[in-house]
């Protein structure tokens, strides 16, 4: 993998570059603002997965917020449109970026409750063995609510809530990493580039192209495997290439060579894998790809070139979740709503 390229508030590196008749494929792992991921995700060619608000756990988003927010590198002056007017004056830039981070401390404050406040917290942290950082985060809040008169604000809950609404809260202040695995990028370039695009979408873009500007795609054989993340240890444990592109997919789906607990284990990523296949969660699998061979499925290339299969194309039922999920799962998805779930299975593919 090679190393990153800054820009601006956003960073890229290529996590794999494969070429094949006159194709380029390439896997990116780019970090940018999390307000802008709406922006990102609009482009269709892409094959992404991202850091999830509902896996990572609250005190690690907390932390990150308060170490490292996203705060914008400049404001800009209100005017009719979607193009911001002059900078701001110098005055009124401090003034902004004070009252940009006052709303990250309530925010911080709030998510904190939110997630069942200073003795859930800590029990948590002391059961999950991370008490030696959770102790000085839970001081920083503290400090945080003290200072803003909070302490009556929010109301006591028996019970914290999931990460998965807790996290929600912390997002406009956080970075966020996304892998995408695309052969079409000109029109992201052409359009993200633009002086008409916003500062931060320019820096993604930027970062990405510079990245693969670096980079020297390996031209593959008929028989070789386009890999994200899949690093020379895991050749050398197994030369399976089915095998290592289920890696791939579990570790594409953490965004990271590395299991959640920063471990490298190719037997937590295929565990992965099978689990995410079988619950139909299917775009990790769209990273990991080979040159097109004779008898694969039509379309198999996916979003790609037509010289690629993706590995998603290769598994049964992986556009039709109707036929993987159970009648009741879907029943009880519904909310026991029977015409309902009859008019899903039945609707035309």
């Amino acid at each position: 993998m090679n190393q990153y390229v800054t820009e601006g508030l956003a960073s890229a590196r290529v996590v794999c570059d494969s070429s094949y008749k006159g194709s380029r494929l390439v896997s990116v792992e780019v970090e940018f603002p999390r307000p802008y991921l709406a922006e990102f995700n609009t482009h269709t060619r892409f094959s992404r997965n991202s850091a999830s608000s509902r896996a990572i756990p609250v005190w690690k988003r907390l932390k990150a917020a308060l170490v490292r927010p996203y705060v914008p590198a400049s404001f800009a002056a209100n005017k009719a449109g979607m193009q911001a007017g002059e900078a701001l004056s110098d005055t009124d830039q401090q003034h902004a970026v004070r009252n940009w981070l006052i709303g990250r401390d309530i925010a911080v404050a709030q998510a904190f409750f939110l997630a069942g406040g200073r003795e859930e917290f800590l029990s948590a942290a002391k059961k999950g063995g991370y008490l030696d950082e959770a102790v000085p985060l839970v001081e920083d809040i503290d400090a945080i609510v003290e200072r803003y008169g909070l302490k009556d604000v929010f109301f006591r809950q028996d019970r914290g809530m999931h990460k998965q609404h807790a996290n929600r809260v912390l997002e406009p202040y956080a970075f966020h990493v996304v892998i995408v695995t695309a052969t079409h990028w000109r029109n992201f370039f052409g359009l993200r580039a633009s002086r008409m695009a916003q500062p931060e979408a320019q820096d993604f873009c930027i970062a990405i192209a510079r990245a693969m500007m670096a980079s020297t795609p390996q031209r593959l054989t008929c028989d070789e495997w386009h890999l994200p993340y899949i690093r020379a240890e895991d050749r050398e444990e197994t030369a399976d290439q089915m095998l290592l592109a289920k890696a791939s997919a579990g570790k594409c789906a953490r965004t990271s060579y590395l299991t959640h607990d920063g471990v490298r284990s190719l037997s937590k990523d295929v565990e992965l894998a099978e689990s995410l296949q079988m619950n139909g969660h299917m775009s990790p699998f769209q990273h990991p790809a080979r040159p097109f061979k004779k008898g694969d499925p039509e379309g198999s290339h996916g979003n790609y070139s037509s010289v690629w299969t993706q590995y998603r194309k290769t598994l049964p039922n992986e556009g039709d979740f109707t036929k993987l999920v159970s009648k009741e799962d879907l029943l009880l998805g519904c909310r026991g709503d029977q015409q309902l779930a009859e008019f899903i299975s039945a609707y035309p593919e």
